[in-house]
């Protein structure tokens, strides 16, 4: 099992955390306004791979990171944006050797919240047919305000007279 460390804001602490202990790789993270170097050593220690986000976080914790990486040879990656699938691939990358595949029950949930959401796709577009057959099928329906408005006007089969239409 691999640990990682990463250096971002704590509000994406928890959708990281769930999504890596998903694929098997346990967590630490951290966001600190004033960093301490020793802090960071120890963590750095501890972690297989850092991954480090250079923006919203204090430059000290990018930069004493970075030299702690460089001086205890653990890789590390510097971003300014990434996510879990981000995380996942720099991590496969760097450790080839490792499976870092979510477990079947995981995939197996997932194929389950698909199927439901098919299946509801499904419904709803045979309820919004079965709407429009309804409708199509109850035939006569009064149209009381186009008959009113149309009620004065006559359809005649006989060519207009143009000559009068015109001299008026």
């Amino acid at each position: 099992m691999k640990t990682l460390l990463v250096l971002c804001e704590v509000k994406y602490w928890h959708d990281f955390r769930e999504g890596l202990a998903k694929v098997g790789v346990s967590f630490l993270g951290f966001d600190k306004k004033k960093p301490n170097r020793f802090e960071i050593d120890q963590l750095v220690a501890k972690a297989d791979f850092v991954v480090m986000r250079n923006r919203n976080v204090a430059h000290h914790s990018v930069q004493f990171a970075k030299e702690a990486c460089k001086a205890t040879d653990t890789p590390f990656w510097i971003s300014s944006n990434f996510g879990l699938e981000t995380i996942i691939k720099q991590l496969s990358q760097t450790f080839p050797d490792e499976s870092f595949e979510s477990t079947d029950e995981n995939k197996k949930s997932k194929r389950k919240i698909e199927n439901r959401v098919i299946q509801k796709q499904n419904y709803l577009a045979e309820s919004a047919q079965s709407k429009e057959s309804q409708n199509y099928l109850k035939g006569k329906k009064k149209h009381l305000p186009l008959k009113s408005a149309l009620k004065d006007f006559k359809i005649t089969d006989d060519e207009p007279d143009f000559t009068k239409l015109f001299k008026k």
